[in-house]
């Protein structure tokens, strides 16, 4: 589930800031790298050229922490590949694993800007369009980067548009799947049952597993904010309220108030209260452990997930196995599991960048194929082989470039399949790219502040009344009560915004 992120910065500091222009950070000089200051140039027509020099600074990535030897962020085979490929002479700085979002508020009050910068969240890159802090892109991106079609939607690109222009380019994220429903396939193939495809068939094969077995077939962890959500997801799907919000009547409501999620609360009880639902569910930090040790057949993982799973199971040597399946369909025909490809991350030219130009260019050179062949796979005969279209890179040629990715500035599935090949995680990946993905209205929204600082605390009260009503701690019956609380607590008001939005676009 992609829940968007506030962060509130001082302006004391951003002013104090503004004094101390001549603040920056030390980078280390690449190989082909040079300290001294870049300056326009124009051609010999007077048209205007791209700069040789050309800063980029983005978000904390861990592969940074995987370089070895004499490789580091700006002195390496792929940077140097990177730079003779593209003419730049390219330095890539890393903004902060904590609080990324001060960092960045910091740089552009200082004045001394990269060409390129991430921006984490809509809040932190819409706060910086209403403060004229960056360059409007549609220009650039209509004679610099053609190859942006690629990479991102015109959808995508609209969501972004502040006063009818668009300052950012979404840092495309190619994965499709996050969360699926896993079952241990072993166990089903020793009581003679199939996968279950529907809520009612969910349910009857969990019965039949409770008195086979003796065991509670469904388990989860739900003990961290947000994993309620995360982890139900394939069930709420079945009732058509697994997102924050739904469409009626051609307005946005809050799914978590609406009597399809009083069902689907309602559902879940029951299956509490026959011993199908863990009795820990809502304390467990993680229940990977109940599916390997048979104690569980049901769960919901991360697909990455599922290989642990497997090789604690094929460690056990006891014939045990387990498989991702579609998530169970509901009565009105509803599914889906969660869209992992939402952008949360942005990439934007300051406005008082001094490369501009060469920024725009070089994101355009990114989103080449050729290029993408080279951050993903590094340099052939050395890192890969290639024959016939097909690529092949060994575990180990992997592993000795595992930082390779972090060049990148929007992700492609070539790329994605690359990483996840190499990492034998496609088999727990692929089989879920068939089934539905549940689309989120407000993914595609502008920054709406009575949503965006409300949301959490929304989300977390109803995450909690929803374990309480599961649980039996909160009765049913106080459902109307909950949905009056929860407006109180600011759910009309951000709902009301939200439409002022959607009911316009």
């Amino acid at each position: 589930m992609v829940y968007r992120k506030t962060a509130a910065i001082s302006m004391s500091v951003v002013m104090c800031m503004l004094v101390m222009a001549g603040c920056s950070t030390s980078k280390e000089a690449g190989q082909a790298g040079t300290e001294k200051p870049a300056t326009a140039t124009s051609g010999s027509g007077g048209e205007v050229k791209a700069l040789k020099d050309l800063k980029i600074t983005r978000l904390y990535h861990g592969v940074m922490e995987q370089f070895k030897g004499s490789d580091t962020m700006n002195n390496n085979k792929i940077i140097n590949k990177l730079r003779e490929n593209s003419g730049f002479n390219i330095q890539y700085e890393s903004l902060p694993n904590e609080n990324p979002s001060q960092k960045t508020s910091i740089i552009f009050a200082s004045g001394d800007v990269p060409d390129l910068i991430m921006v984490n969240g809509k809040s932190d890159y819409f706060k910086l369009a209403k403060q004229g802090a960056l360059e409007p892109l549609d220009d650039l991106i209509a004679k610099q980067i053609p190859n942006l079609s690629t990479m991102a939607s015109k959808e995508s690109l609209d969501a972004l548009r502040y006063e009818g222009k668009v300052y950012a380019i979404p840092y495309r994220n190619a994965l499709k799947v996050g969360n699926g429903l896993i079952e241990r396939a072993d166990i089903l193939k020793e009581l003679n049952l199939n996968a279950p495809t529907t809520i009612d068939e969910f349910y009857s094969t969990m019965k039949t597993i409770k008195e086979k077995k003796n065991i509670t077939p469904l388990t989860m962890a739900t003990s961290s904010a947000g994993s309620f959500f995360d982890g139900f997801f394939p069930f709420s799907a079945a009732f058509g309220v697994s997102t924050p919000t739904v469409i009626k009547d051609g307005k946005l409501k809050f799914s978590w108030v609406q009597p399809e999620y009083k069902e689907f609360i309602t559902t879940l009880k029951k299956w509490y209260d026959e011993g199908l639902l863990d009795p820990e569910f809502a304390v467990n930090k993680d229940s990977k452990d109940k599916l390997i040790n048979g104690t569980a057949v049901f769960n919901t993982l991360y697909f990455s997930s599922g290989i642990d799973v497997d090789k604690a199971l094929q460690e056990k040597k006891n014939g045990g196995s387990v498989q991702f399946i579609a998530p169970p369909v509901g009565k009105n025909g509803q599914s889906g599991i969660q869209d992992a490809s939402i952008s949360t991350q942005y990439v934007v030219v300051p406005k008082q960048a001094k490369n501009k130009l060469g920024a725009a260019q070089y994101l355009n050179f990114l989103y080449k194929p050729e290029t993408d062949i080279l951050i993903n796979y590094g340099i052939k005969g050395e890192d890969y082989t290639e024959a016939n279209g097909v690529y092949t890179q060994t575990k180990e040629q992997s592993d000795k470039i595992s930082w390779r990715s972090m060049y990148g500035l929007g992700d492609t599935d070539f790329g994605i399949d690359a990483r996840l090949k190499a990492k034998s995680l496609l088999p727990y990946y692929e089989p879920q790219l068939k089934f539905k993905k549940s689309r989120e209205e407000t993914n595609f929204a502008p920054s709406i502040e009575a949503y965006d600082t409300k949301f959490t605390e929304l989300r977390n009260y109803v995450e909690e009344n929803s374990m309480k009503f599961i649980m039996g701690k909160r009765d049913l019956s106080e459902f109307d009560k909950f949905t009056q609380e929860f407006d109180a607590k600011g759910g009309k008001t951000a709902i009301d915004a939200l439409n002022e939005w959607f009911t316009k676009k």
